[in-house]
């Protein structure tokens, strides 16, 4: 007789802060289409989102969308906290797409700031924005449900667990593949 969940856990060898780290980027990537990929780095604890745009954005342009990006995180987190929030951002163009890159402290990051961050790329890309088909609303409820509610839990508990894997998130077809970098 086998006994899968002890080979996993052997075969996984994962901490619990390294199967958080994996449910909280594979929640970011279910919950939010617009996020190409996502990385976490543990010496800063740092999550960098990756958005793809097809085109090349001029220079003017892009700093026009992340200085409306950064007064609007700041302005939420003014209204939800009272603080300000780290961000930076960096773009880079490969042929004919232009892939930005959104830097942000996990510690501070929540759930309506990654809907407002969605929110500002869909408004400003529109269907330029390299976007997953499977939205929430495709998924099956129960799943989408589960998800979303993991993620609201890992992003209210993030300051009570330390992730101590750098990992990443990417999409691959029609799955989330989180791995140690």
């Amino acid at each position: 007789m086998f006994r899968f969940k002890d080979l996993m856990k052997q075969a996984t060898g994962k901490q619990p802060g390294d199967k958080t780290g994996i449910q909280l980027l594979a929640s970011i990537l279910v919950c939010y289409p617009e996020i190409e990929s996502i990385t976490y780095e543990p010496e800063h604890t740092e999550i960098v989102m990756e958005f793809i745009v097809t085109g090349k954005l001029d220079k003017p342009e892009l700093e026009e969308f992340v200085k409306l990006l950064d007064d609007s995180l700041q302005a939420y987190h003014e209204l939800d906290s009272g603080r300000q929030v780290w961000m930076a951002a960096e773009a880079e163009c490969l042929g004919s797409m232009t892939t930005i890159h959104i830097h942000r402290q996990l510690v501070t990051l929540t759930r309506g700031e990654l809907t407002l961050i969605a929110d500002l790329f869909q408004e400003k890309f529109g269907e330029r924005l390299k976007c997953d088909k499977h939205s929430l609303e495709q998924l099956e409820p129960d799943f989408a449900d589960a998800q979303s509610a993991a993620l609201d839990h890992l992003l209210d508990q993030n300051q009570e667990y330390r992730i101590r894997e750098q990992m990443i998130g990417i999409r691959d077809r029609d799955r989330v593949v989180v791995y140690n970098r």
